[in-house]
This record gives structure tokens, C-alpha cells and sequence, in this order.
């Protein structure tokens, strides 16, 4: 079976590779780590790029895979994890991964916490703070919103539209709350959510496969290298690895919690193959859901391979997991 991969660099859209505007793109050792493991895996791969690169084979008549691994983010659209899998379904060409609604939907965060809270799953409290007017900010409507949620500081500050971080912002006061807002209208341009913070430790749950099949891994945590409890899961952490997965150390009904909930939202949006849901943990050990994304990294160390040991299984073994469950429906044999 010969295994395509979409990705995207830095490189490819000339962002600096100190960027934090722009940071939920991939590095080029973790393509170089993925290629070699679906190649022990026995498959070919084809390492095929960005979007626009895919675009073209698929015009030239050069893309000969028998299935494509999506791992790319896009850029300059909200709908921008959505432009591949909608390419690849237009054009009948099987792939791995999430289909363009359930990828689309999930980079709403405001739409994702409404559904969730209609599952019964916990969320943050917060507001929903709309980009108009060139960014325009009434500070009294907002502050009077706050006050009509019950919300005091510290609070969280995001854009609707973004992950890996970019645009979080930790704030502990009124002025900093609206330097984060206009510093998030001004390099995003889209509506920022404005929420309670929640204290406690930052898990995870990574799933694989597709409906009723899916399953989690092990819930994972993440921590400073000592251990402890990061104070949030910032940018800065997560691009420059200041912190540290393992497998979690908690009691069992706060797992299963945590386990049953990310199922039931995975399955709800219908996300297939793969996906990873993170929880904040409150002063009481229980989950609050922070976001879902249907297409988390599979970086080396990462959450898959981390949680993965915790089975005994390798990074290999569970990429060949999620590429053979998505061929499966497809009814493509290795």
C-alpha cells in the first residue's frame, strides 16, 4: 500500500521558524520521523506536502497513493483543515483522518462548547466576544457580560478560530484583558472567547478508530519537567518543549470520565481514525472539556507514543493502527 501525507512547513507560507503568530505547523524532523515509521511498517510512503502541492499532483495526474494521511493545517481560512479532506472526497481519493465537517466545526471552538454542553460534557464558563467594526471593543459590554456569567480574574483569553495555542493569553487584571483581546483581533481578525480559567492539572485523551470501534489510549497529563502541574498549556510550552507527557497518575472515575466524554464528542462529530480531546482538571479533580481536535499531531514522543508504551505498543504500531482502520473502510488491503 503506498501511503500518501499532506503537511505543512513553515517554509511553505515564509513564516520564520520563531514564529508564535503562526505556530501549528509541522516540524521537519517529526515528517522525516513519520515517514520512516510507515515505511517499517511496510508501506511506501509519499511525502506530498502542503495543500496546494496536493492540488497540483492531483491536477498533473501524478498522485498514484492508494491513501492519504492528513496532517496538514492549512492557512488563511477558517475552513482551512477542512480544504484537504473536502479536495480528497471531491476527487475519490481515500484518506485517513476526520472528513471536512467534523474538521470544520471542531475549529469553531464556540460551536464545538455549544454541542458539547448539549451532550452533557462540561466546558468552561465564558463569553463569546465578536469581531467587528475592524476590531472594534465596547469594554463596558464585555466587562458587563463577565460580570452577568459570574466570571472574575484570572481568565483566559482565545481566538475562536486557532490551535496550538496561538493567542492564548493567561490574564490576571482589566487592562490585560484587553491588550489580549485587540492584540487577538489584530493578528487574527475573528472572535475571541473569554473564560474562566480552570487551575488544575492539563490531560488528554487520544482516541483511534471510527464510531462505535474507537477507543482511548491511556489518559495522558501534561506537566513541567519536574512534575508539577503547569500553570496553562501555553505557545510558547508546546513549541519550544518546555514540558513533559506521561501517562497520567489519577484515579480511575476520573479517567473514565474523561474517556467517556471524549468518546461521546468524537463520535458525535463523527471524526474518524484518530483524534485527542483535553480536559482541565478543577479544584475537585473533575474534567472540564478545553477543545477536541480531530487531527493532533503524531510527533515523536508526543501524546500517541506516549500514551501508547503505557499498552505496550509502539509509535509504529499505532500508526499503523490509524492508517489501517481508515483503509479498512475503504475495504483497501495492505
Amino acid at each position: 500500500m503506498k501511503v500518501g501525507v499532506t503537511f505543512d512547513l513553515r517554509a511553505d507560507y515564509g513564516i520564520a521558524e520563531d514564529s508564535l503568530i503562526f505556530s501549528d505547523f509541522c516540524q521537519p524532523d517529526e515528517i522525516g520521523y513519520m515517514q520512516r515509521a510507515i515505511e517499517r511498517n511496510g508501506y511506501e510512503a509519499d511525502m506530498i506536502g502542503n495543500m496546494y502541492k496536493l492540488r497540483d499532483r492531483i491536477k498533473e495526474g501524478t498522485l498514484d497513493c492508494d491513501i492519504i494521511l492528513v496532517c496538514d493545517e492549512g492557512i488563511s481560512s477558517r475552513n482551512r483543515e477542512a480544504i484537504v479532506p473536502a479536495l480528497l472526497e471531491l476527487n475519490d481519493i481515500p484518506y485517513v483522518g476526520s472528513d471536512a465537517y467534523a474538521m470544520a466545526l471542531s475549529q469553531n471552538k464556540y460551536h464545538t462548547k455549544l454541542i458539547a454542553e448539549a451532550l452533557g460534557i462540561r466546558c468552561p464558563k465564558g463569553i463569546y466576544v465578536e469581531y467587528k467594526n475592524g476590531g472594534e471593543i465596547n469594554e463596558d459590554k464585555i466587562m458587563k457580560k463577565l460580570s452577568d456569567e459570574g466570571l472574575s480574574f484570572p481568565l483566559l483569553v482565545k481566538p475562536n478560530e486557532e490551535g496550538y495555542s496561538m493567542g492564548v493569553y493567561l490574564v490576571k487584571d482589566k487592562e490585560k484583558l484587553f491588550e489580549a483581546i485587540r492584540s487577538d483581533f489584530g493578528y487574527y481578525h475573528e472572535p475571541v472567547l473569554v473564560e474562566e480559567f480552570i487551575g488544575g492539572k492539563e490531560t488528554f485523551v487520544a482516541m483511534i478508530g471510527t464510531g462505535d470501534g474507537a477507543y482511548t489510549l491511556p489518559v495522558g497529563q501534561i506537566t513541567n519537567f519536574d512534575g508539577t502541574d503547569i500553570e496553562f498549556y501555553s505557545v510558547e510550552a508546546k513549541r519550544f518543549d518546555y514540558t513533559l507527557y506521561s501517562k497520567a497518575n489519577l484515579p480511575a472515575e476520573n479517567c473514565k470520565k474523561m474517556e467517556e466524554n471524549a468518546l461521546k464528542l468524537y463520535r458525535h462529530l463523527g471524526c474518524r481514525d484518530f483524534g485527542r480531546v483535553d480536559f482541565r482538571l478543577d479544584e475537585n479533580g473533575d474534567p472540564v472539556l478545553i477543545e477536541i481536535t480531530p487531527r493532533p499531531g503524531l510527533s515523536e514522543e508526543g501524546p500517541y507514543e506516549i500514551c501508547a508504551k503505557a499498552l505496550g505498543k509502539t509509535y509504529d504500531d499505532i500508526l499503523k493502527e490509524i492508517i489501517d482502520t481508515a483503509a479498512l473502510r475503504y475495504g483497501i488491503k495492505g
